[in-house]
């Protein structure tokens, strides 16, 4: 998780991110075969920790937007990118 963290900290264009995440999801269904739920289990906090951080960001960019801050909207991009690819992961059986 450091690396993709670090991604998306650092603003990196949405889809080298999503390719992190897959990466990561590669990784965990390997260390969990057969145990979906716990897999779920993490997709979920992660998705939950996501959430709550683009909703931190959404205020932080509302009120820098005036000042024309592409950085942070660089990093919304990049968060909610992963975001999807983590919904769609849960969606997976």
């Amino acid at each position: 998780m450091a690396p993709l963290i670090k991604l998306m900290q650092a603003g990196v264009p949405p889809a080298r991110a999503a390719a992190e995440f897959s990466r990561i999801l590669a990784i965990w269904s390997a260390e969990l075969t057969g145990d979906d739920e716990q897999l779920q289990e993490r997709l979920s906090g992660l998705a939950e920790q996501m959430t709550t951080g683009i909703e931190e960001m959404h205020e932080g960019i509302a009120e820098a937007s005036d000042k024309g801050k592409p950085t942070l909207r660089r990093i919304l991009a990049t968060h909610e990118a992963v975001l999807n690819e983590v919904r769609k992961a849960q969606g997976r059986e």
